[in-house]
Parts: structure tokens; C-alpha cells; sequence
């Protein structure tokens, strides 16, 4: 199978398009293209990959993403019930890379700018406070065209250089040409962890739906995430429980049981691992804030 490359076309007028997305949830595969995406959450909850990260994403979510990065939004399993109610909104806006790579980097005065989508090339999620400023500005690109648009796009930009809260997502050793990119095998991979995560995936059952044998895909599995299968295992199951220990009643113990950790002395090893911290002092946080 070759990698899934979406073609985008912006027009010959055009340097940049926006999306305004409502659907009953995200459908996109998990692809890449040659255009940057600055992606805005309006309405969703899930799990968002982008190149070998993995978390979960709600309401207010703002990622900025370079070219050839593949990602990938699911939303929670409540979204792909049948009669449900629920709905997936997005902004979605996706521009030349000529913008980053040629016509910025000629201008003195979009240094901080340039930098910023150099960073992009691993993709940056931005912290709450600037997203909810930025909001309104967002919302506005829907309302305008042409030269307005771009200009609005880079303030929406330049905003986000100063941001201290922006986070990298895909480890900075992660390398995928996109001729390379993920293939049609790594979906069907994530998609089966995506859907079993809270029961026990040996490594045998998922090779099997990679159709490989056992350490074919733990090397294959590694080349493409710098990861092996458990770490990104993990990484999955304790995405989920930040979640729940903010969004649900649970107990910390139900928690962990419920994110696939069969032991609670594990659950939290790995949850004090990938956060610092334990489960209830995380939740106490949280609830605090």
C-alpha cells in the first residue's frame, strides 16, 4: 500500500483555504500532506496522533502542524454510536509551505514568525489562554477571502511566536519522508489499539493485524514512532486517564482498571512516569485549577 497523502487543492487564486467542519466526528485517515494545518477544535473530544505523539484533545484545542507531518484526530467511541447526538466542529485552515519556507524567511521583520513554522514541523499545541484570545480572530477567517484572509492568518501567527505555553508534539529525532509516510498497515495498527486499549494487546495480536510476524513489527513498529509498541501503549492509556481523572467520578483505582492497567502499583508507576507526579496529586491539581 502506498502512503496515504492527501491531495489538497488550493486553487490558482488562492495560497491558503478554510474549513469549517460539523460533522457527527472526525473522519480524516491518518494521512499527511505538503501543506502546513493550523487546526482549531470547536466542538470534540478524542485522541489526537500527530507523527509519534499521542493525547487527548477537547474543546478549545489548537495545533499547528508543518508539511508532511502525518496526524491524525479520533474522537471518543460515544461519537460513533448509532442515533448519537453528538458533534464535531472544527476550524481547519491549510496553507502553501511556500509561506514558510521561500517568502518569510525573506523578510527581516518575520523572523519570529519563520521560526515558528520551522517548530511546526514537528507540530506545536498551544496553550489555553492564547487559544482563548485568539478566538474571535479564528472565527473571523470564516467571514473573509483573499488578501484579507492570508493577512489575518499571519496575525493569527505572529500571536502564537510569543506563546509559553506551546508545546512540541512529535519527538524532535522523529524523522518520516513523505515518501515514507504511513501506510495503509500503521492505520489499521492504531486503529486496533485505539479500540482495545483498555483490555491486554499482546504483542502477537497485534502483529497479526499488521500482518507481520511478532519482531518484524516491533522493528517496524520503532522505525516509525522511535517508540517501541508498550511505551506507545502507555502513552495511549495514561492520555486516557489525565482525562478521566478530570472529566469522570471514578476512583483512582477504577481509573487505572479502566485505561487497561490490571495492576494499580503499574497504573501508577507509568502514570508518575509520563507526568511527574501521582494520579490523585494530578487530580487534585486539576480540580483546583
Amino acid at each position: 500500500m502506498k502512503a496515504l497523502l492527501e491531495k489538497i487543492e488550493l486553487g490558482d487564486q488562492n495560497s491558503l483555504r478554510v474549513m469549517h467542519l460539523v460533522l457527527p466526528y472526525f473522519e480524516a485517515p491518518w494521512h499527511f500532506h505538503p501543506e502546513y494545518e493550523l487546526t482549531y477544535i470547536v466542538r470534540s473530544q478524542g485522541k489526537r496522533f500527530v507523527g509519534d505523539h499521542v493525547e487527548s484533545f477537547d474543546a478549545g484545542d489548537l495545533v499547528l502542524l508543518g508539511p508532511d507531518l502525518p496526524h491524525f484526530w479520533r474522537n471518543d467511541d460515544d461519537y460513533y454510536q448509532p442515533g448519537s447526538s453528538l458533534v464535531a466542529e472544527a476550524i481547519v485552515v491549510q496553507f502553501d509551505r511556500q509561506l514558510g519556507d521561500a517568502l518569510l524567511p525573506q523578510l527581516p521583520e518575520a523572523q519570529a514568525l519563520t521560526a515558528l513554522l520551522k517548530r511546526a514541523r514537528y507540530g506545536l499545541r498551544f496553550g489555553p489562554k492564547k487559544v482563548y484570545g485568539l478566538k474571535p480572530a479564528l472565527e473571523s477567517l470564516l467571514a473573509c477571502s483573499g488578501l484579507e484572509r492570508l493577512l489575518r492568518l499571519l496575525h493569527i501567527l505572529h500571536q502564537l511566536t510569543d506563546d509559553p505555553d506551546a508545546i512540541m508534539l512529535a519527538s524532535d529525532n522523529y524523522e518520516l519522508k513523505a515518501n515514507e509516510a504511513e501506510t495503509e498497515r500503521m492505520k489499521r495498527v492504531l486503529d486496533f489499539m485505539l479500540t482495545h486499549f483498555r483490555n491486554e494487546i499482546r504483542v502477537d495480536d497485534i502483529a497479526a493485524v499488521a500482518g507481520m510476524a511478532p519482531a518484524a513489527f516491533c522493528r517496524y513498529f520503532r522505525k516509525r514512532t522511535r517508540k517501541s509498541f508498550v511505551e506507545y501503549l502507555n502513552e495511549l492509556r495514561i492520555s486516557h486517564a489525565r482525562k478521566l481523572l478530570v472529566q469522570s467520578d471514578l476512583s483512582i483505582s477504577q481509573v487505572g482498571l479502566e485505561c487497561g492497567f490490571n495492576n494499580i502499583s503499574h497504573f501508577h508507576r507509568q502514570f508518575k512516569l509520563h507526568n511527574g507526579t501521582t494520579p490523585l496529586k494530578y487530580q487534585s491539581l486539576q480540580h483546583n485549577k
